[in-house]
């Protein structure tokens, strides 16, 4: 002490302990969403290895392995035509109701699947996000590999169906031309739509384990009020707006209207889901990126 003191009437500047200096903060390093973009391609390999690793997952100690989800499919979905459009007689607005019927769950298969995988994305890889760094987003991308999987199945199936309808009755239940397209985009929006909710509901996943549960639960109630089961010629008028509100019934209405002919293109209903879509996607990027690395810290 008298040494500091001397030297401080001297005007020589004092040494301070290591417990006065300011502490150091470490912060992660943020950037612009193109920046974020350009990590991701730059990781763009690792999408191929998790989908991979998500798809061997699902049978890898099976003896039939793609088989059973072949059946899964077309089991369910032979077993709900005949409960839908045998028993309780629903609509299909002109073609064979069980091809009306893979034609409307292949999007909501596509969306449903997706999403279910896209939570669990990051609980699932938790222990290699708490010891290597890379892109976290690229895990929610790369579950979707899982539900396109689950779609080329159903388009399968669907596809059969076809020919089979074409076989016994002599007609093509397909739309060849144009059409298709908007069939292709309305799969990219179902596939669009499970990121941009999985995105908020990956990281949910991590903090409240519920979160997949609760999702399990709501789906079927999005799955009624989704035209998938009936046309949406068969809705009340006065209801109309409240369906537009649900962004898969414009896509499933689309994929409809390009494959087998059937269902509608509603401008104001398509404005409406492109909206509620990029709302989401962007909110779900924004709390995607504020939060997963601190749900990640609590592992």
């Amino acid at each position: 002490m008298s040494s500091e003191r001397e030297a401080a009437l001297a005007g020589e500047p004092v040494p301070t302990m290591a417990s006065d200096a300011e502490p150091w903060i470490i912060q992660p390093k943020t950037g612009t969403l193109g920046e974020k973009l350009r990590e991701l391609w730059r990781y763009r390999y690792l999408w191929w290895y998790f989908a991979a690793e998500n798809l061997k997952s699902q049978y890898r100690k099976t003896t039939l392995g793609w088989f059973w989800m072949l059946m899964r499919i077309a089991s369910t979905v032979g077993l709900s035509s005949i409960v839908f459009g045998g028993v309780l007689a629903a609509p299909s607005d002109g073609p064979p109701y069980f091809l009306f019927f893979v034609a409307g769950t292949a999007t909501w298969t596509l969306f449903e699947r997706s999403l279910l995988f896209v939570t669990r994305s990051l609980e699932r890889n938790r222990k290699l996000v708490t010891k290597v760094y890379f892109p976290r987003m690229i895990l929610p991308l790369a579950a979707t590999g899982t539900g396109i999987a689950f779609f080329v199945i159903t388009l399968v199936v669907m596809v059969g169906a076809i020919g089979y309808f074409r076989w016994t009755r002599g007609v093509w239940y397909v739309v060849f031309g144009p059409r298709l397209i908007v069939a292709l985009l309305a799969a990219v929006a179902a596939l669009f739509m499970a990121v941009s909710v999985g995105l908020w509901t990956s990281v949910l996943q991590l903090r409240w384990r519920d979160v997949r549960q609760s999702l399990r639960y709501a789906m079927p109630f999005w799955f009624y009020l989704t035209p998938i089961i009936y046309p949406m010629s068969h809705i009340p008028e006065k209801y109309h707006w409240f369906v537009r509100l649900n962004p898969m019934s414009s896509i499933v209405e689309a994929f409809k209207w390009g494959t087998i002919g059937t269902g509608s293109l509603h401008p104001q209903s398509l404005v409406i889901s492109s909206f509620v879509m990029t709302a989401v996607f962007l909110g779900g990027v924004w709390f995607f990126s504020r939060a997963e690395a601190q749900s990640i810290d609590k592992l």
